[in-house]
């Protein structure tokens, strides 16, 4: 681990978001995984439609990345009731869903296998939620 003790007090905040948005990303993969087996089994196997598959699926991986965030990105932020976090973490998420959702089904329609199209529509919403959430849902 790198000592920032020397470090500006600006530069020391920058290392660390980036290192908190690093926690964020390797959560984030771990939602994603649970995002695209559940469309594929959704859509692919049980048949269900593209939009609602992609929004049971986005909803799935929110509770397994709520569930994560709090116990390690945020995990010094963490205080008082997890249910008042909860209820800021939702709303918020939501907007990502929406946001991954339309990029996805925009994309599909022009074409982009709906996977991947996911994939970037995730990653759009990714950087929504972890700006909102880092400074609403687990507030220095």
């Amino acid at each position: 681990m790198m000592s920032t003790e020397t470090w500006p007090a600006s530069a020391v905040r920058v290392w660390n978001v980036a290192q908190r948005f690093q926690k964020f990303l390797l959560v984030g993969a771990v939602g994603l995984g649970v995002n695209l087996a559940m469309l594929f089994l959704f859509h692919s196997v049980a048949g269900v439609g593209l939009r609602i598959a992609a929004v049971v699926a986005i909803a799935l991986s929110m509770v397994v990345t709520f569930a994560l965030n709090e116990l390690w990105t945020w995990h010094d932020r963490s205080r008082g009731v997890m249910l008042s976090r909860m209820a800021l973490y939702v709303p918020i998420n939501t907007v990502g869903l929406l946001i991954n959702t339309e990029v996805l089904v925009l994309l599909e329609d022009r074409g982009v296998y709906y996977l991947l199209a996911n994939l970037v529509g995730a990653g759009l919403a990714a950087v929504w939620n972890f700006v909102l959430n880092n400074a609403v849902t687990w507030r220095a």
